[in-house]
């Protein structure tokens, strides 16, 4: 079904109003003042020639009869020899008089016309003003107009590819030019009007240009706002309520909302999307679920059926902030894919990262591309003043429990899945048990945690099952460094064959259990333990000296494994470890120790920072999970620091 065309029909040289059901775009008054030459419209055929009129064209053949002049690439016109009043050179351009046109077997006669003096003006063919959502197989072969945003611009060897967006859905404009770029005034983001014929090519209807102009003053207005409204309306999330019921989640949810709106904006406009997360199974399990979301989407409603590879990409961080090797791995893609395809831009979204002073460096070098960045994290953001973080001043959206009075318990993983579920609601009940893994994954605690492995439970996922899929991703991620692991993930997650999961999990379940075994007995033989004046029983060991290196598990995780063991030895309360390496330190507590002594690992680090100038220290994470950095040759005057500082907590 065509759109309706009820645009006002105006003199293109003074801008009067004329009767609609003229069909050339002069007024009278002009016409008699002016010598008014037409340029046909690529798509114009004879039965748009309008008798009596002059054309402009071009000496297409010469033979004996005379000279066959074309009006355009489909419209060609017989000038007579006897009617020549001099000599015509092919490809020479002359204005002519149509003066018989015969519509049954297409030809037409012309005249010369002498004159030098004249007002050059395109007559365009009259079409009706589609929708892109109407466009389909049935109309290959209709000549029409469609008005939109220009979203991705793919110049290559032979046309180039403009991807254009209206209210109702996008389509690729394909144009063919002659010795140089189609259109090179034509970039992303420009508003136009594309005139041209509806063809299927490459599996998929797309519009053949026989002319593409900008949009300008006035029109540009009322067409852009038009879609803009649209865009709205279409990238609202979905009326969800929450997964569990929650105080701190009920705060964010509207930021929830607008991540979820700037998502599905940026798929129903053609804006890349660039997912980070932490690489470990909380992080693995916001950036799956928010994918799973986002890639039907993206198959339905974008025109490139490789969208979900061009236009989406996720990876994971190894380090517990964005770093520099993450923004210049994304910003070289970034503008790969730019100059490549012609593509904006990405909306960059950090997952359980990204809410540190840590992360601000890299999240500021995207910022000066024009990116927006949006952060869903869980991590300790430091001061937090009516709402805001330090990272507030850089992003575009920034949702983290903190900020509404809440803390690391809630997981990113959680917030990724209730956003995926405002994405794409029919994915709720697949995604449901997600969040649980990430409780369990991350050791949270609380009235959220519970609920969400519960939900986790109906599905059919014990606590015991839920710790050895999280364990099964942690071992992938350190083997998959950069990589997405996209199916491996998924289905060690339960997204895919059910029977594929079981068999991995037995599988690599095994392996790590292996590799945690021999890397827990060399710990446990060499760590060192005291009991300090507080009570509190501080572990430490040497991992440079006495842990297995580049191998499963890492430091953090076998500082992890040793902390287990010694709190288990203790009771669960009052245990804190610490491992060691050069440069760093990693630091794991019991949640006693951060309720009872309020004990803080940023805090710490500021702390340390502050009164070790020289060492360079840096860090953070949860209060009683992180790890701290530091120049080599303060090792021992950080660890004695931080040692004292733990023995000088004091029970509330």
């Amino acid at each position: 079904m065509s759109g309706g065309n009820s645009e006002a029909k105006r003199c293109v040289l003074c801008g009067s109003g004329i009767d609609a059901r003229v069909r050339i775009p002069v007024c009278e008054p002009c016409d008699k003042s002016h010598t008014v030459v037409f340029e046909l419209d690529p798509l114009a055929g004879y039965e748009d020639v309008v008798l009596n009129r002059l054309y402009l064209g071009r000496v297409k053949r010469i033979h004996d009869i005379g000279y066959f002049i074309a009006l355009n690439d489909s419209v060609v016109g017989l000038l007579r020899r006897r009617d020549a009043k001099q000599e015509y050179s092919l490809n020479e351009e002359v204005v002519v008089r149509a003066r018989r046109v015969n519509l049954n077997d297409g030809k037409l006669d012309l005249l010369p016309w002498e004159g030098e003096r004249y007002t050059l003006i395109p007559l365009k063919k009259s079409l009706k003003l589609w929708k892109i959502s109407d466009i389909g197989i049935e109309e290959v072969g209709q000549a029409l107009r469609i008005r939109g945003i220009v979203a991705k611009v793919q110049r290559t060897s032979g046309p180039t590819i403009f991807t254009v967006y209206d209210e109702s859905g996008a389509i690729e404009c394909v144009a063919f030019a002659k010795g140089e770029r189609a259109y090179p005034s034509i970039d992303v983001d420009s508003v136009v009007e594309v005139r041209g014929e509806v063809v299927f090519r490459l599996d998929r209807v797309q519009v053949e240009v026989k002319d593409m102009e900008k949009l300008y003053g006035a029109e540009l207005t009322r067409v852009k706002a038009a879609i803009e409204r649209a865009i709205e309306a279409k990238a609202e999330p979905a009326q969800v309520e929450p997964l569990v019921k929650s105080e701190v989640l009920e705060k964010l949810y509207p930021k929830l909302r607008e991540v979820a709106r700037e998502l599905r904006r940026a798929v129903f406009t053609g804006v890349p999307i660039v997912l980070r997360h932490h690489g470990d199974a909380d992080g693995f399990v916001a950036g799956v679920a928010i994918e799973q979301a986002l890639l039907p989407l993206l198959r339905e409603h974008s025109p490139d059926r490789e969208a979900e590879w061009h236009l989406f990409r996720r990876s994971p961080s190894r380090a517990p902030f964005y770093e520099m090797e993450d923004v210049v791995r994304d910003l070289q893609y970034a503008h790969e894919d730019s100059r490549r395809f012609g593509q904006p831009m990405p909306l960059v979204v950090i997952l359980d990262n990204g809410s540190t002073y840590e992360d601000i460096p890299a999240i500021r070098k995207f910022k000066i591309y024009g990116s927006k960045v949006i952060v869903v994290d869980h991590h300790y953001p430091g001061e937090v003043h009516d709402g805001r973080a330090e990272v507030d001043e850089l992003v575009d959206i920034h949702v983290n429990p903190y900020l509404v009075g809440g803390d690391y318990s809630l997981t990113a993983g959680c917030l990724g899945v209730e956003i995926a579920r405002l994405i794409n609601p029919e994915l709720s009940d697949k995604l449901r048990h997600l969040a649980g893994i990430a409780c369990v994954a991350d050791r949270v605690k609380g009235s959220e945690a519970e609920a969400y492995i519960a939900l986790a439970e109906e599905k059919g996922y014990s606590v015991e099952d839920m710790e050895r899929i999280a364990e099964c991703v942690d071992f992938e991620a350190f083997y998959l460094r950069f990589m997405d692991g996209k199916t491996l993930i998924e289905d060690l997650l339960g997204l895919g064959r059910l029977d594929r999961q079981r068999m991995l999990l037995e599988t690599i379940g095994r392996e790590a259990e292996k590799a945690k075994e021999v890397q827990l007995r060399a710990v446990l033989a060499n760590a060192k333990s005291a009991k300090l004046p507080n009570g509190i029983m501080l572990h430490t060991l040497d991992l440079e000296l006495y842990s297995h290196k580049f191998t499963y598990p890492p430091p953090g995780k076998t500082t992890g494994l040793l902390h287990d063991a010694k709190a288990q030895e203790n009771g669960e309360k009052r245990t804190v470890t610490l491992g060691y390496g050069p440069d760093f330190a990693i630091l794991r507590a019991t949640d006693d120790v951060a309720e009872e002594f309020k004990l803080n690992l940023n805090h710490l680090v500021a702390e340390l920072a502050e009164e070790l100038p020289g060492a360079g220290v840096t860090g953070g994470g949860h209060e009683v999970a992180g790890s701290i950095k530091f120049v080599a040759g303060y090792r021992r005057q950080v660890l004695e620091k931080l040692a004292e500082k733990i023995a000088k907590l004091r029970a509330e």
